[in-house]
């Protein structure tokens, strides 16, 4: 069985609970073809689980400096802060674009590009789908933080890995508990 139906017969068996005869008969194959590309699939997804070490919780203490790190990168608009805790293979995706950037060194070129002045930026820590967050206000020069969108950080033992920046604005950031706009802490 190819790779795709695989992945069709164990999330008939093991997520939607199909019988093993259910499935062949949906599919068209045998029960022992079910079977077997069961076994193939399992065996599969222990290969490309990641290790319990590559893993890191964002309530452990590491998860949260990162994503305090990174904060204070983009509201003192310091690339040093940031390079610091991203790794090396680390990758920024803007949701709902075609933009990417993959590796420190082009993370850090985007980042100069966006990072502005200090106090251009506030954000505030929150978690998303069990992972670190940051919520992004921008100051708007008539006296407010207006939100932007909500940063979400794949945080490994060894660094940020990934940002995945949702846009969303005012509406996805409220959807947080927060508020659309914030007073600019700028005199």
């Amino acid at each position: 069985m190819a790779g795709a139906r695989r992945c069709a017969v164990l999330l008939l068996r093991e997520v939607l609970g199909f019988s093993a005869s259910e499935v062949a008969a949906m599919l068209g194959v045998s029960t022992a073809a079910v079977k077997s590309a069961l076994q193939r699939a399992r065996a599969r997804l222990d290969e490309v689980a990641p290790s319990p070490e590559s893993v890191t919780e964002p309530t452990e203490p590491h998860a949260r400096d990162l994503l305090r790190q990174y904060i204070a990168g983009f509201e003192n608009a310091d690339i040093t802060a940031l390079e610091k805790a991203l790794r090396t293979d680390a990758a920024i995706e803007l949701v709902d674009t075609r933009t990417w950037f993959s590796g420190k060194v082009t993370c850090l070129r985007y980042f100069g590009r966006v990072i502005g002045s200090p106090g251009d930026w506030l954000m505030t820590p929150t978690h998303a789908n069990g992972q670190p967050a940051a919520a992004a206000y921008y100051d708007t020069d008539d006296g407010t933080y207006q939100a932007l969108g909500v940063a979400v950080l794949s945080v490994t033992p060894t660094g940020v890995s990934r940002i995945t920046v949702f846009p969303g604005g005012p509406g996805l950031v409220t959807r947080f508990g927060l508020p659309s706009s914030q007073p600019s802490r700028r005199s």
